[in-house]
């Protein structure tokens, strides 16, 4: 997964996972005070997006997660990375059309 540009208009499921994101807020943004953009990890949501519709295992998308952050972000790991992916797997579901 690499980052990459958001896109002009989010989704119903993009903004979703941008709520995810900014909850974990795995850079710390919102500890620094208040006026911070709610688009601080928009560049994640197309690579996010992508990787839940495959619906990988927990452990596969928290590693991806783990590495987008550690190689893009220049960060060490954060914590609460499998959390975050049972989440936006999570989401993936909520999101497919239901049968009935």
């Amino acid at each position: 997964m690499q980052t990459s540009s958001p896109p002009r208009s989010l989704s119903p499921l993009a903004l979703r996972v941008r709520a995810v994101m900014w909850e974990w807020d795995p850079i710390g943004v919102r500890s620094i005070g208040d006026g911070w953009p709610e688009d601080e990890y928009d560049d994640l949501l197309v690579p996010l997006i992508d990787a839940i519709a495959e619906d990988p295992p927990v452990d596969q998308l928290a590693d991806e997660l783990r590495e987008v952050l550690e190689t893009d972000y220049g960060l060490p790991t954060p914590e609460g990375s499998v959390e975050v992916a049972r989440t936006l797997l999570a989401l993936r579901h909520e999101d497919a059309p239901r049968r009935g």
